[in-house]
Parts: C-alpha cells; structure tokens; sequence
C-alpha cells in the first residue's frame, strides 16, 4: 500500500473514531435532558393549580432541550452510518427462531 494510501487509512479509522466518540458525547447529553424532562414533568404534576405555570414552561423547555439533543445525536448516528458505509453493512439478523416464537407451543 502507498504512503497516501496508508495515511487515508489511518485519517479515516481517526475520523471514525471521532463519530463514535461524538455519538457516545450526544448519547448522554440527550440522556441529561430526559432526566430533566422527567424531572420536570415531575415539578409540574405536583404544583398546585394555581402555581402551574411556571412548572409547565420549565416542563416546556425541558422538551425542547430534550429534542434538540436528540436531533443532534441522531446527526452524528446519520453521519456514522455515512462513514461506515450505511445501512448495507449492518449485520444480518441471527439465523434461528424470533424472540416472539420462543417460549410459545405451535398450534397445530
């Protein structure tokens, strides 16, 4: 293999590397803003009702920051499948019975 050839290859397996460290990054960023959304959501079902405003925008927000860090992660994931080639090289289901016949008699 060539000089350029190797260092493409080196660049590519580093750039990889960085999606998949960036993925993991806005994995958990999207898992802080759920918590928050539970959290809020938590605030705003035990005000009372005449104090329900301010917790339901706290609980609105949340949303909103939630959804944003899903659509961030889910960029990063897109450009993953973009990198290592898409759907295509996905691994093939396990030969064998689906996790719904197991444990359920055939009728007959």
């Amino acid at each position: 293999m060539s000089r350029r050839g190797l260092l493409r290859r080196r660049f590519d397996q580093s750039s990889r590397e960085r999606l998949i460290d960036d993925a993991f990054a806005r994995y958990l960023d999207w898992l802080v803003e759920s918590e928050a959304v539970k959290d809020a959501y938590g605030a705003w079902s035990r005000a009372p009702r005449t104090d329900g405003a301010l917790p339901f925008a706290a609980y609105g927000a949340a949303l909103d920051r939630e959804e944003s860090a899903a659509t961030a992660y889910r960029s990063v994931i897109a450009q993953i499948e973009e990198a290592f080639g898409g759907r295509q090289r996905r691994a093939d289901p396990r030969p064998g019975p689906s996790p719904q016949s197991v444990g359920h008699p055939a009728s007959g």
